[in-house]
């Protein structure tokens, strides 16, 4: 059953992209080149066209021609897609995605589970993801900026970034994305004549104009992987301390740090930090005096200044 399991694994992985190579196939299914090569020698037999690219760059690729005709997907399966529907219907309004929901509402079986719920309600997890929701045009913007990326024409806004510079930016929309619970645009900057990530909370004055797209966006995920590669923000190392009763909270906020406890009973935490953004900046001068930052010494005096600020205004 379970080579029966990894044999449809590897139909679906192929189907979904044009070639891949022995090692990924291993890597990904956790078996030996050697198992990967017979399971491609019992596909083909099993009369799935399963081609072998040699050379440095060669793989394994199933013929465009063939397609999957006969129902594959099990209750369970719709169930985890109805749950993922039901999740970005929370954070997205659009009736497109709504009638979706429906259609896959339509196609699973009616009726109850042995503890009364309902086999469409059965899946055990939920999304709620109405977070997404927040700021004055999300909504609108959000369906103005798909049909814009559809009919790839040029929209046109007014951008606020992080340290409240505002500008005016034509765009040619490539894809919109929920990252880091905000709503974000990735496009094609026609000032910057590059790719960039706005934050659609930051967006103000959104027109689409009749501007067609100059541009071939292909493959818009390794476009938006390439970007997160070349991160261009400054980065600063920072040390601080906390105290054993917030450090549950810090390990939220500070995902990434590394914790270490001291002989004292605190906690010593070392992470790496982008400079100039207000949200960490934000979260230390919340906690006052129960985190204590450390390094480096240009942070310690702008967390004094900014006291010294609030301070001297509420005098």
């Amino acid at each position: 059953m379970m080579k029966i399991d990894r044999l449809l694994g590897l139909v679906m992985y192929l189907l979904n992209r044009d070639k891949v190579s022995a090692r990924e196939l291993a890597e990904r299914f956790e078996v030996s080149p050697r198992t990967v090569q017979r399971d491609m020698e019992a596909l083909n037999l099993a009369g799935i066209p399963v081609t072998s690219i040699q050379g440095a760059s060669g793989g394994y690729a199933i013929m465009d021609s063939f397609r999957l005709d006969k129902q594959i997907m099990n209750t369970d399966d719709y169930l985890f897609i109805i749950t993922a529907l039901k999740g970005l219907c929370t954070a997205y309004e659009n009736r497109r995605l709504e009638a979706t929901l429906e259609k896959f509402l339509a196609i699973v079986p009616k009726g109850q589970d042995q503890d009364g719920s309902s086999k469409i309600d059965s899946s055990g997890i939920r999304f709620d993801l109405d977070i997404f929701r927040e700021g004055v045009n999300t909504g609108e913007y959000l369906n103005q900026l798909e049909t814009a990326v559809r009919s790839k024409r040029v929209v046109e806004f007014d951008y606020t970034d992080a340290v409240s510079h505002r500008t005016h930016r034509r765009v040619e929309p490539v894809i919109l994305l929920c990252k880091w619970y905000s709503w974000y645009l990735f496009g094609y900057c026609l000032e910057r004549r590059d790719y960039r990530l706005f934050r659609l909370s930051r967006i103000r004055e959104l027109v689409t104009t009749p501007e067609p797209f100059l541009m071939q966006h292909d493959n818009p995920d390794r476009l938006l992987a390439e970007h997160g590669e070349e991160d261009r923000r400054i980065f600063q190392q920072v040390k601080m301390v906390c105290q054993t009763e917030d450090r549950i909270a810090m390990e939220e906020y500070f995902p990434n740090a590394t914790f270490t406890e001291t002989p004292g009973g605190k906690w010593l935490i070392e992470c790496s930090l982008p400079e100039n953004e207000r949200g960490w900046f934000g979260i230390l001068m919340s906690y006052g005096a129960k985190v204590r930052v450390l390094e480096p010494e240009e942070l310690r005096s702008r967390l004094v200044q900014k006291a010294r600020e609030i301070t001297e205004m509420y005098r």
